[in-house]
């Protein structure tokens, strides 16, 4: 156990610009001391390994390790479930044996809600490839046994957080107040050899993919001879399968009816699935899902030989299953009908009055007199297919969001606040996030490409990314910004350029996810925010484009002169928007709060609180520092202050002018440690008996000595100050001494 792995101390650790430096090391005996001693700091500044001995000043990024990494570890992450660790060990040692094992509880771990993370050596020397199987096959195995581990650790350069428990999730004395460990100290280090469980089912999957990719081909060069041989008898013919699959990729589909991909990759998870992996496979022009609940739910065509079952299909197979109910004949017969529909038939339909389309379709066929035939000319189809009735209906579990709790797929939303709140600066941060698949600040993401229409700031948006590049050590991601106006009030302006770009972007890496327009007063051209018209025509407008691109679209906002009435404009902004937004920014602090104050679908209140940190970027032509913010969640202590409430009444405003007094008078002093006290040397302290003296003499009251107590008494539960030991401060940006 001599080997070290890749040891990095923060998320701001990086060496990817020094190529002259390595990455620390951190050996077993360290990680098992940390283990019965966890660190206590934030995730943003806490220590994470990459189960590699590769440690170069690229060591972070995933095709350095997928080249270079040498591995000598796995393991496993497991956030679903809420077992025992005991539970979980028992599981993992029925598949490696008796193994020395690393199990410890994650940072965001509750008594109710049990997450848990266990490396386990290896005595083989394992490739990025050979790494990435290897754990796929481990995942697949606890998934027999009924564990759910994370999936994200296959990737190569995946973090794996050390022990710890941030400040905020321990008791007054520092002690966690939910943290468990166990060492398993077993006989030796896992040997994967040719016969383990790992390795004959990492062989196993491989072998089944070989031969099921086989097969299928086979079969849709069957249906292909099939298609041409009906085609050579009837040239004339249009197939709307054809015709479907022609109009519709298969990414489109799956995000329509709630697949979630992996990353960037072709790896998706249906919504029928409920364990982390994910099981179809998309090929472009055809799926396949290795998914036991598809195969049962009937999604497209089904294999069972006796072998691993599965079921394969194309664009046209999943809208089948997820429209029509599996109905072939009625799936074609709608479709059929769409695409068959003239332009003349089409221009006619357009103008009719409301009665005539009454009429019209009271004489319609209906859907039960249509023969059902795949290639029918008939003009009635059912719209039954539309609908669902209560003995069909079925929780949907399965979250649709793109930043989880915050945002979801499809949806608008507006972000808004006073200016220099930093509402830019979050949404192109949450931006980066999403097109890199990274966590949002400790929320999930569902990764995608995103555009960002920078209508305000022009270039400083280069400075902008890149320091965002730099935070997070990405240097590639499908984030598009466009530094130009737009005007969306005006359909014949941008609106197809628009479009066009999505287009693009999508042929290079799949559907947009996110569609941001940083600000939506510039997008409306010199519009009135407050006219209906002008308001509701770009609310039109951004409708279409996520109806074409299947994307969220995300508004930029200001709030109105009377901040407390939120977003400023016309009503039918907010009435449109499924999700809302809204910063604060404490000007002395720096504090900036971020507030959902409406969710169409979700619970609201989740708040982001967050800082400004300013990032250099290099000299000017003039030797000056050119600089750029960057987002830093703000630390526990810096989100405590944030909820302080302000002092408005008159009486405490006066308790604070003696406190300042008093300060300014040199009678403070730093706070001791001990029982009752912060961290020592945090706050400026006064005696509490020279401020009841002081506070009297500035209040024309008779009753100053119960105006005292009562003064005392609202404040302190207002966690606006503390009395302890006969000593007074106040809590936050007015007593908090200056480093």
């Amino acid at each position: 156990m001599s080997i070290t792995f890749l040891k990095a101390n923060g998320s701001y650790d990086t060496k990817i610009n020094q190529p002259e430096e390595k990455y620390e090391g951190i050996g077993w005996q360290e990680i098992k001391e940390l283990a019965e001693t966890p660190q206590s700091t934030t995730k943003l500044d806490a220590a994470f390994i990459i189960p590699s001995s590769y440690k170069e000043h690229d060591g972070r990024c995933h095709q350095a390790q997928k080249e270079h990494g040498k591995y000598h570890m796995l393991a496993i992450d497991v956030d679903d479930g809420n077992h025992s660790i005991d539970f979980v060990l028992g599981s993992v040692e029925a598949i490696i044996g008796d193994c020395y094992m690393v199990a410890y509880s994650s940072s965001s771990a509750e008594p109710d809600n049990r997450k848990w993370r266990v490396l386990i050596p290896i005595k083989n020397e394992l490739s990025g490839k050979q790494y990435s199987q290897y754990q796929k096959a481990f995942f697949d195995l606890l998934e027999d046994e009924g564990i759910n581990p994370d999936h994200v650790l296959a990737r190569y350069g995946q973090v794996i957080y050390l022990p710890n428990v941030p400040p905020e999730k321990r008791d007054e004395n520092g002690n966690p107040n939910f943290y468990e460990s166990k060492i398993v100290k077993g006989k030796a280090a896992l040997d994967i050899t040719d016969h383990h469980a790992i390795a004959v089912r990492a062989k196993m999957q491989s072998a089944e993919q070989e031969r099921i990719k086989a097969e299928i081909e086979v079969e849709r060069e069957k249906r292909k001879a099939e298609r041409e041989r009906k085609l050579a008898e009837n040239p004339n013919l249009v197939s709307p399968i054809e015709e479907f699959n022609a109009r519709h990729s298969i990414e489109e589909l799956f995000l329509r009816y709630g697949y979630e991909q992996k990353g960037n990759s072709k790896s998706w998870k249906s919504r029928y699935q409920s364990t982390g992996s994910y099981a179809t496979k998309n090929f472009e022009d055809h799926w396949v899902s290795l998914s036991g609940s598809d195969v049962s739910a009937g999604v497209g065509n089904k294999k069972d030989d006796g072998a691993t079952p599965y079921c394969w299909g194309d664009a046209f197979s999943l809208f089948v299953h997820y429209e029509h109910n599996d109905d072939l004949a009625n799936a074609v017969r709608a479709y059929g009908q769409e695409i068959n529909l003239s332009k003349e038939e089409y221009k006619k339909e357009k103008h009719m009055s409301a009665e005539e389309i009454f009429k019209q379709v009271n004489e319609q066929q209906s859907a039960s007199e249509v023969e059902q035939s795949e290639q029918t000319d008939e003009n009635g189809s059912s719209l039954m297919h539309t609908v669902f009735s209560p003995s069909q209906a079925k929780p949907i579990l399965k979250n649709n969001y793109i930043i989880k709790n915050w945002i979801s797929k499809g949806q608008m939303s507006v972000v808004y606040g006073p200016s220099n709140s930093g509402k830019s600066f979050m949404c192109l941060d949450a931006c980066f996030c999403i097109a890199a698949g990274l966590e949002w600040h400790g929320n999930r993401v569902n990764q995608g490409p995103v555009l960002y229409l920078a209508l305000e700031g022009g270039l400083s948006y280069y400075n902008r990314v890149w320091a965002l590049r730099e935070k997070y050590e990405v240097d590639e991601a499908p984030l598009y910004v466009r530094p130009s106006p737009v005007d969306l009030l005006n359909k014949d302006a941008n609106l197809r350029e628009v479009a066009l770009l999505c287009k693009e972007i999508k042929e290079k890496h799949g559907p947009l996810q996110l569609l941001c327009v940083d600000t939506l007063s510039r997008a409306m051209a010199g519009g009135n925010e407050n006219g209906p018209e002008d308001m509701t025509a770009v609310i039109k407008h951004s409708d279409l484009l996520r109806e074409y691109t299947g994307a969220h679209v995300m508004f930029v906002h200001h709030s109105g002169k009377n901040v407390s009435a939120g977003a400023r404009g016309h009503s039918s902004l907010r009435a449109a928007t499924d999700a809302e937004i809204e910063l604060e920014h404490d000007k002395d602090n720096g504090i900036r709060v971020a507030k959902t104050t409406k969710q169409r679908d979700l619970e609201t209140g989740k708040e982001f609180v967050f800082k400004l940190s300013m990032r250099e970027l290099g000299e000017d032509e003039d030797g000056d520092q050119v600089t750029t913010v960057v987002v830093e969640q703000a630390e526990s202590n810096d989100l405590k202050d944030s909820k302080i409430k302000p002092i408005t009444s008159q009486n405490h405003k006066k308790l604070l002018e003696t406190y300042r007094q008093m300060c300014g008078d040199g009678r403070a002093k730093g706070n001791p440690a001990g029982t009752g006290f912060p961290e020592a040397g945090r706050f400026w302290c006064v005696d509490a008996e020279i401020a009841q003296e002081i506070f009297k003499g500035k209040i024309a009251i008779k009753d100053k000595n119960g105006t005292w107590r009562d003064t005392i008494k609202a404040m302190e539960k207002n966690g606006q100050i503390v009395i302890n030991g006969g000593l007074l401060w106040f809590l936050g940006k007015h007593g908090k001494m200056k480093n």
